[in-house]
């Protein structure tokens, strides 16, 4: 199966547009998805098992950065379980990233920002209390390693980033990399083949 066009544009793709809810610990999300986005037919399992430990395991606070947003499934649920914060959010995807801004005035969400960008170059010069990646394991190593260990350079002194990999899909591999930058990389859930990683700048 070619999954390129998540990660890339495909501006000829026909439509297919879908809603899906995302209800979780009683946050409550509408989400509309399309044709050429990841997991459009079906709220992404790692995406929610990654939530439920960023909950559970740490103070969310401060600004936030969602990487490969995708549709928003990240970022906009943390911007409405959590609206104190303000959440910024990026993906290479224009489909998607429109997407995301649509689903924000869906569910009334005003501290979100959203851009259109394949790393970190588009966002404002500012730091980040927690960045959470959900990785493009498809696009391959090459693609997604940079984007967990450029993250780094985007964290507040003491900043997190989580973030979620299969099991079968390298996450040992993909801990063992980055602990060359983090100076805490912790395996903090095991759910359903999914490892949840807490690495600490």
């Amino acid at each position: 199966m070619n999954l390129s066009h998540y990660f890339t544009n495909n501006n000829e793709l026909e439509h297919d547009i879908r809603t899906l809810e995302l209800s979780l610990q009683g946050t409550n999300l509408t989400l509309i998805t399309d044709r050429g986005v990841f997991s459009n037919k079906e709220i992404d399992e790692g995406s929610t098992v990654l939530l439920k430990s960023i909950i559970k395991s740490i103070d969310v606070k401060g600004e936030v950065l969602d990487v490969g947003c995708g549709y928003g499934t990240l970022g906009l649920y943390l911007a409405a379980r959590y609206p104190e914060i303000k959440v910024t959010m990026f993906d290479i995807n224009e489909r998607a990233v429109s997407l995301t801004s649509e689903n924000a005035k869906r569910n009334n969400l005003t501290n979100t920002h959203v851009y259109v960008d394949s790393d970190y170059q588009a966002l404002p010069k500012h730091t980040f209390n927690l960045i959470v990646i959900n990785p493009p394991i498809h696009a391959g190593k090459k693609a997604y390693y940079p984007l967990l260990s450029a993250a780094r350079d985007y964290l507040t002194d003491g900043g997190i980033l989580m973030f979620v990999i299969r099991k079968s899909h390298g996450a040992k591999s993909a801990a063992k990399y980055l602990s060359d930058y983090y100076s805490n990389i912790t395996l903090i859930q095991k759910d359903a083949g999914f490892y949840v990683y807490h690495a600490q700048k």
